[in-house]
């Protein structure tokens, strides 16, 4: 893998795209590899592979239902490895999430391990970060900044089961959860 890669050339192509009204079992007999759970909107609610499914919820009657839906990582398809690896969104890697979902115009597209990032990183392939003197660059900076579409993670809360938005994730200091109903507390995450 090289830093300029896009993320979609080191991805999983074969991928199902789940609405989230289907019963688990009717996904799980759709699924050879993995699927990614899409809500009404368009959404990106989470992946499931048949394995998950085995273990689902016996209470949930559609995959939106499913409390152990796993947590997703929705990424725009061209980013390339250094502009993630660069980026505050880097922090959602902490969320032990196992693969990122890969989208081009809000549509999934491919899933990508996690474990391919940590590979990349562990390789030393990864440049050393410039000179940086403040949060537009260095000083004697000449390139404009591109269109970076950063990544967005959809985790549930441990306590009160609502899918939460985050753009990065800082286990210090876990943002409130967004769940509209019931009192407000502090995003809690399994694990």
């Amino acid at each position: 893998m090289r830093p300029t890669d896009p993320l979609a050339q080191h991805a999983d192509h074969d991928i199902a795209v789940l609405p989230a009204d289907l019963t688990p079992a009717d996904a799980k007999a759709l699924l050879t590899g993995t699927g990614v759970v899409v809500a009404d909107d368009g959404g990106v609610l989470g992946t499931v592979t048949a394995a998950d499914l085995a273990d689902a919820d016996a209470d949930a009657e559609i995959l939106a239902d499913l409390r152990g839906l796993p947590s997703v990582i929705a990424v725009d398809a061209d980013l390339t490895l250094v502009d993630l690896i660069n980026s505050p969104a880097v922090t959602l890697l902490l969320l032990g999430i196992p693969r990122l979902v890969l989208l081009r115009a809000r549509t999934p597209v491919a899933v990508l391990a996690v474990s391919r990032l940590t590979d990349y990183l562990a390789s030393g392939e990864h440049p050393l970060p410039d000179n940086e003197m403040g949060p537009m660059g260095a000083s004697a900076d000449s390139a404009l900044p591109g269109r970076v579409r950063l990544p967005r993670a959809q985790v549930a809360c441990a306590e009160c089961g609502h899918r939460n938005a985050l753009d990065h994730w800082n286990p210090r200091r876990p943002p409130r959860c967004a769940n509209p109903e019931g009192p407000a507390h502090d995003l809690t995450l399994e694990g």
